[in-house]
């Protein structure tokens, strides 16, 4: 095609055509720039193309790590209500009973557990390092900052906070008054025994009667975040499919 258009110049000026070589070469020059800009239209189409089909395999990995995480914040709320279920039971146990039982132990075991939320964020991870500014719509892409970079944060402080009364109080105190066994065929694993001696001292403990309730509160209040954390990441897997569904 470059040695078609030499010779067509060449000719030209060797019959002295001097005004119709100019106005090829005028020609020419307009061709080659229609041609440059039409290439930079192309990668320009290729990379939004690129950019948009990252976009959704990011959005799609998120939405997978959310419905974890929404499995995980719910088996963890349902631990929470069991714990808090066993506060009152061995408050009430406590006052009303002269010897301890099976379900003492079972539900004393309750007192020491405390669960772990971890997320999943290998989309997110994928998200930050490509530039979160991929994510095309306004909204969405705050929601998604908001609830990695606040909402997870903010309640895995809860999470420390309660590791930390545990560590502090919760455990010396049981580890004083309980033998903790293993048992496999209990739902967490564990298993308090307390001789009727020990019982009767720990009856007559108020202080004991108070750390229940103290565990009970610390747990509550980590409940109420992981209610939020639950809610919030429904509302954002919602937010996630009408994008998706929206390509």
């Amino acid at each position: 095609m470059i040695k078609l258009f030499r010779n067509i110049r060449k000719n030209l000026l060797t019959e002295g055509k001097t005004t119709k070589y100019f106005k090829y070469a005028i020609g020419e020059i307009i061709l080659v720039v229609i041609g440059i800009l039409i290439a930079l239209q192309i990668n320009t189409w290729n990379n939004n193309n690129e950019e948009r089909n990252l976009e959704v395999k990011i959005m799609k990995e998120m939405r997978s790590n959310l419905k974890l995480d929404l499995y995980e914040i719910q088996e963890d709320i349902g631990i929470m209500d069991d714990i808090n279920k066993a506060c009152d039971y061995v408050s009430t146990y406590l006052k009303t009973n002269e010897l301890p039982s099976d379900s003492l132990y079972y539900y004393a075991a309750l007192l020491r557990v405390t669960p772990h939320f971890d997320p999943n964020k290998s989309g997110y991870g994928l998200l930050v390092s490509k530039g979160i500014g991929i994510i095309t719509n306004d909204s969405l892409r705050n929601d998604i900052s908001v609830h990695y970079e606040r909402l997870y944060n903010y309640y895995k402080r809860y999470e420390e906070e309660r590791l930390r009364f545990h560590a502090t109080h919760s455990e010396p105190i049981l580890l004083k008054h309980f033998n903790m066994k293993y048992q496999e065929k209990y739902k967490y694993y564990a298993n308090f025994k307390i001789s009727n001696e020990d019982y009767l001292i720990l009856k007559n403990d108020d202080s004991f009667i108070k750390l229940t309730d103290a565990i009970k509160f610390e747990n509550s209040g980590v409940r109420n975040r992981a209610k939020r954390v639950e809610t919030n990441t429904l509302a954002l897997i919602e937010a996630l499919n009408n994008e998706l569904n929206n390509n």
